[in-house]
């Protein structure tokens, strides 16, 4: 588990956030590409000025334009003028809504106008009296260019029987585990608003996630209005702090709820039986490296990563679906960028959901 920063560290950082980020609901004929040798790519803003546009907003203008992602790479590279000409066309001939959030001075995101604003500030504030009155321990935060996360634990813990040791078979593994939330939401496309339950391993700090036990909120909502003639709006001015306030309410009365049954007795033996049933499903040592480039290229594991959950598995010495789902969540600490390490302990709670029938046809298959 990688820890990211302190939450004090986040909180001050959302707060930040929150008091220079600004939103514009536009028609695309109200915005255009402007290059420059100095200043470099910049989208403008009729009537507020031009925004150095970040890695994930030239994505969106790509996909958005139905420009190539690698030629319109190729352009920001090699021909930035040529790449304002192409977009500039396509925004003019195709004029279409869109909600432009900056940060800092700089296009982060450009949106569609029925993109929910669900944002960081709100979604902490509705969350962390939750953790602070249940008296969860706050393991790892951090707030990346795509996501915010919080990830906590409850200090219950369970044994759970997760197979044996490598050799003569007789010496049964057990795994002391506590139930685990992670809090996640995008305020730039990347993903939902969501609360996923997991389960946290003390002995290795492993943190595994388990999507389809939690709650999602799809940031769609109602067409955000223009307002007159297609002018440049600021979101702010146009949904105001009490419209969102009544709008939201139920969404965090939601979120309290799912945060409170995370940790409910009947989950939490559930969780326990799927762990144990994995525990069960063992492979021989002379299968591991086939049964890891199988189950890795299923999950999109990359080569490195790859070796890594293979060089883990055999040094852990639990030969079995648990062992795998093990390896992975290990790997995940290793690995530099907090979202693909948070995206490995999603994958390695993936392992743990394969259906009986999906392992094996995975084992056979090795």
């Amino acid at each position: 588990m990688k820890t990211g920063r302190s939450l004090n560290e986040i909180a001050a950082e959302i707060t930040r956030q929150n008091e220079t980020k600004k939103d514009y609901i536009t028609s695309t004929q109200n915005l255009a590409i402007v290059a420059d040798e100095k200043a470099g790519v910049a989208l403008e803003v009729k009537g507020k000025g031009a925004f150095p546009i970040r890695p994930v907003a030239h994505g969106q203008i790509a996909e958005h334009t139905k420009i190539p992602k690698t030629y319109y790479d190729r352009m920001l590279s090699e021909a930035p003028g040529l790449l304002a000409n192409n977009v500039n066309e396509w925004f003019t001939r195709y004029p279409a809504t869109r909600l432009v959030r900056t940060l800092d001075g700089n296009n982060r995101a450009l949106l569609s106008d029925k993109f929910a604003t669900l944002d960081n500030f709100d979604f902490a504030n509705a969350i962390l009296p939750i953790v602070a009155e249940r008296q969860l321990e706050i393991k790892s935060c951090e707030v990346t260019e795509t996501k915010l996360y919080i990830k906590v634990i409850d200090k219950q813990e369970f044994k759970v029987p997760v197979g044996y040791k490598m050799g003569d078979g007789s010496h049964k593994i057990f795994d002391v585990c506590c139930p685990a939330l992670i809090f996640s939401n995008s305020e730039v496309g990347f993903g939902r608003l969501s609360v996923d339950i997991g389960t946290y391993t003390s002995a290795c700090t492993n943190l595994a996630w388990f999507a389809k036990d939690g709650f999602k909120r799809t940031h769609v909502g109602a067409r955000h209005l223009l307002t007159e003639n297609l002018s440049v709006g600021d979101l702010d001015q146009i949904m105001s702090d009490e419209t969102k306030r009544k709008t939201q309410e139920a969404l965090w009365l939601q979120v309290r709820d799912v945060t409170k049954s995370a940790f409910d007795a009947k989950i939490i033996a559930d969780r326990s039986a799927r762990l144990e049933a994995a525990g069960n499903e063992v492979f021989k040592a002379s299968e591991a490296a086939g049964v890891v480039e199988v189950v890795g290229t299923k999950l999109g594991l990359n080569g490195t990563e790859k070796n890594s959950v293979l060089e883990l598995l055999l040094n852990g010495g639990n030969l079995s679906q648990y062992g795998v789902h093990a390896a992975i969540t290990r790997t995940a600490q290793d690995v530099e960028d907090y979202d693909r390490a948070t995206d490995l302990e999603y994958l390695g709670g993936k392992v743990i959901d394969l259906r009986p029938a999906e392992w094996r046809q995975l084992a056979e298959a090795a």
